[in-house]
């Protein structure tokens, strides 16, 4: 029979972690940051509880190992990926010449910084977890509306780019609860059929203005579609406003570079665009695995070696396995790119190809940063990357396409792989890291 004592610190595993601890490691952790018990002491009343309950429950709070149905859903949203940012390439052509290269660069430069610190913050608080989509409906649907308007709706007001900047952060921010939805395939379409539109000459505003009813409206379905009653917690409001900050930072990095010319080079700069993408994508899903392989490698460490540097821990291991799987992905799809460069309108240029690769490893390192509660490393890291790509044209000039992207981003890479290598070669580390973010 357990004394008071240790029903008071079951208790306060349980309310920490959600669940049962896996074991002693996982529940000393939780007792010396929680009720700030002595090492051998939290040690000890560990040893009890973890032998007290048997053998430890699932852990329905991580990220368990991907199952069949969860890789095709991925392999899904990869393809659905690809068709959206082709899609979205093939608008460039049309909406220049029917808006003027002006009015789309202008619209695209305030439209995708913003889009993407939206959908940082809503990954931060909600779409990251498994009942995500749950989440929102139950206390987040009105919010993120609310918020949503009042980010388009200043925008919506300005002249000349201000309307299709708004609908291109809908249509963008919208997708993304679409495709995590699983409706990625559907999202795409939709976009598939506006490049149609758009390429037979139809009206712009009309054209935008449908698809941004039409997405906002799945949108909806596809969360109300999910309301379900979940014990998850959504991700604390002051972690999800740094995440989007960062998405705007990363989303500045990415259209600061004048040599780029979204929106005035067509095609170019999103064709460039589908490697890294695609790279970035491989990399951050093996990625996922990290709440889960980190408990799972420590399992039977004992509490003195857990804290130890070590290439081999669990945590450095995926950490590296994302690197490699993003970086040559990147680099087989961009020489495949290269092959083809003369098909497609001259998207052969190298040094926006390593621009671009560059620039989605920065935002995988800034997003696991984020990610492990290192927001201000992450912050300080995309701060002096902006401002190496801001002053890079001015000191060095714009004789190099995406010159300025690939300096930043290396700044970016150099400021947050540091930290990470401190954090990831220990695991018993990582692993108090996530209990306390919990």
């Amino acid at each position: 029979m357990r004394s008071p004592k240790d029903e008071h610190a079951a208790g306060v595993v349980q309310a920490r972690l959600g669940r049962a601890a896996r074991d002693v490691i996982e529940a000393t952790i939780v007792l010396e940051a929680w009720l700030g018990r002595p090492a051998q002491s939290a040690m000890s009343a560990a040893r009890e509880l973890v032998a007290g309950d048997g053998d430890p429950k699932p852990d329905r709070g991580r990220i368990d190992a991907p199952e069949d149905d969860e890789q095709q859903g991925v392999l899904v949203e990869g393809i659905a990926l690809v068709l959206s940012i082709l899609s979205v390439a093939a608008w460039a052509t049309p909406l220049s010449r029917a808006l003027g290269d002006g009015v789309l660069a202008e619209a695209i430069a305030v439209a995708l910084p913003t889009s993407v610190a939206l959908q940082w913050a809503l990954r931060s608080r909600y779409l990251s977890r498994r009942s995500g989509l749950a989440l929102l409906a139950r206390d987040g649907l009105a919010f993120s509306a609310v918020a949503a308007l009042a980010c388009a709706l200043p925008l919506a007001l300005m002249p000349a780019w201000g309307p299709v900047a708004a609908m291109l952060v809908a249509i963008w921010v919208a997708g993304t609860v679409v495709t995590r939805r699983g409706w990625g395939l559907l999202y795409a379409l939709m976009l598939v059929a506006t490049s149609i539109a758009l390429a037979q000459n139809g009206r712009p505003y009309l054209v935008l203005g449908l698809l941004t009813l039409v997405t906002l409206s799945v949108a909806i379905a596809a969360v109300l579609t999910r309301r379900s009653a979940t014990d998850t917690r959504a991700g604390t409001l002051s972690r999800a406003l740094v995440a989007g900050l960062l998405g705007g930072c990363i989303g500045v990095l990415l259209i600061g570079d004048p040599s780029l010319g979204w929106g005035v080079h067509g095609v170019h700069p999103a064709i460039a665009l589908v490697p890294s993408v695609i790279g970035s994508f491989w990399g951050g899903y093996y990625l996922w695995n990290l709440y889960e392989a980190v408990p799972r490698g420590m399992s039977g460490v004992p509490l003195h070696r857990a804290g130890r540097a070590a290439m081999t821990d669990p945590a450095m291991m995926l950490f590296l396995g994302a690197i490699l799987r993003l970086v040559g992905a990147t680099v087989l799809l961009s020489g495949l790119l290269l092959l083809i460069g003369r098909w497609t309108h001259g998207t052969d240029d190298v040094s926006v190809l390593v621009a671009f690769g560059c620039m989605a490893l920065v935002s995988l390192l800034v997003g696991l940063l984020e990610s492990l509660g290192r927001g201000r490393a992450a912050v300080i890291a995309c701060s002096a990357a902006l401002a190496v790509e801001l002053a890079w044209p001015r000191i060095v000039g714009a004789h190099v396409a995406g010159g300025a992207l690939a300096a930043g981003a290396i700044v970016g890479i150099v400021l947050t792989v540091p930290p990470l290598l401190v954090l990831l070669s220990r695991s018993g580390r990582v692993l108090a890291t996530t209990l306390w973010i919990q």
